[in-house]
């Protein structure tokens, strides 16, 4: 009887490791799943040393806990390792030229720690969990599914592309940004300019005078007036709030909170189901595809979503397959996902091309959130012109009032 340690997601999604005992490595997956455990990585242990301490040590050993890649890094490894795997390079051979070709030094040197893992005898997917922050549990899980089917270099091109879609999401979104955030500081920068250099300025012009003023314009001379007096006190309780936000934001409770808000909110939910939608399906079609179980894909797809109540209803799915519900039905008890998402999973199961119709699935749910950023950016911009315009009017308005009638009354 041997003694094997693994890596593997449990049924919540989290990752875990542990030794278990088995005449084989065959017996020892077998053992794993019947555990409930994706296994990601599996290996002879040596003596008592458990997963963990030796994945540490060889951590410490290798330097491995010095940074990480980045989703673009990732992506452009990912390509180069299945442009050359599908050419029928060896593992070992693919890792090394991949290595040679980077430009980064961290990025070099991770690939190598890679390499070094699979001349010892491991499989990438159990090299790559030295890495576990440059190489999430689902990348892995996916890559060990590819080289159990013997489809590796074919995962690897569908893990690239699975990592290009999100990196384009997540440009767009960035892109899309930008302008009316910039547009919103320009904004609130020149009503801040008139509120504490311009108007203190003419205040005490009109003081001067001894004229009795609109109420308009001492309601903003007293806001310039508390504005110019208490404006690095403003700045710094913002920045303080903004940390505690930040805080809060960091503790379960309080996220899970916000995250249901947000899931429920008139208009907004939508999108947000659609978000975490695009994102589980397509894990859950890239693993499927790499030869995965529908059950052991959906568990670690679930470390494709970050919104806590969704993740939720991701491990109530998990839950109903294993009790004998398809995958369309679970989705679509949940509630946490678009019904157009669960009927094209169900035409999936039925023609027996359940990642086809899934990777389908995502790709409409992210031509719809593209469409609905551009209706709504199309929106917002005009929209906070306007509002920049209404207050910069107002201003005018207050400082013109009393300057017209100073005219009037000098005029007779």
């Amino acid at each position: 009887m041997g003694r094997f340690a693994y890596t593997a997601i449990d049924p919540k999604g989290r990752e875990t490791s542990g030794v278990i005992s088995a005449a084989s490595e065959t017996a020892a997956r077998a053992g794993l799943e019947r555990k409930r455990l994706l296994p990601v990585a599996l290996r002879e242990a040596a003596g008592e040393q458990t997963p963990e301490s030796a994945a540490d040590r060889a951590a410490l050993r290798t330097g491995a806990r010095q940074g990480h890649l980045s989703l673009r890094q990732r992506l452009m490894v990912t390509q180069q390792l299945a442009v050359l795997i599908e050419a029928a390079a060896p593992v070992d051979e693919a890792l090394a030229m991949t290595a040679a070709q980077q430009e980064d030094a961290k990025t070099r040197r991770i690939l190598r720690e890679v390499h070094a893992g699979v001349l010892e005898g491991l499989r990438l997917g159990e090299a790559l969990s030295r890495h576990p922050r440059s190489f999430p549990g689902l990348y892995r899980a996916a890559v060990a599914g590819g080289e159990r089917s013997g489809r590796l270099g074919r995962t690897l091109r569908q893990l690239a592309d699975y990592l290009l879609k999100a990196e384009k999401i997540r440009t767009k979104i960035i892109t899309a940004s930008i302008y009316p955030i910039a547009l919103m500081v320009v904004a609130l920068g020149v009503v801040s300019a008139l509120m504490i250099f311009v108007v203190p300025t003419l205040s005490e012009q009109f003081v001067s005078l001894g004229q009795e003023l609109p109420i308009v314009t001492r309601a903003l001379m007293g806001v310039s007036w508390f504005l110019s007096q208490f404006w690095p006190l403003l700045l710094g309780l913002g920045a303080g709030l903004a940390a505690v936000a930040a805080m809060l934001l960091r503790q379960t409770p309080v996220r899970r909170a916000v995250d249901r808000f947000f899931l429920t909110a008139p208009g907004l939910g939508r999108q947000v189901k659609a978000i975490n939608a695009s994102r589980f399906v397509r894990a859950v079609a890239l693993l499927t595809a790499s030869g995965a179980p529908v059950l052991d894909s959906v568990r670690a797809a679930r470390d494709a979503v970050d919104h806590l109540i969704v993740r939720d209803a991701i491990a109530g799915i998990a839950e109903q397959i294993e009790q004998g519900e398809p995958l369309s039905r679970a989705m679509r008890a949940s509630g946490a996902f678009p019904m157009m998402t669960s009927y094209m999973a169900a035409s999936g199961e039925n023609a027996g091309e359940l990642p086809a119709m899934l990777e389908r699935a995502a790709d409409q749910l992210d031509q719809d959130l593209e469409a609905f950023t551009d209706t709504a950016l199309g929106l917002l911009e005009p929209a906070i012109i306007l509002a920049m315009g209404a207050m910069v009017a107002g201003i005018v308005l207050a400082i013109m009032t009393p300057i017209l009638e100073l005219n009037r009354m000098a005029l007779g």
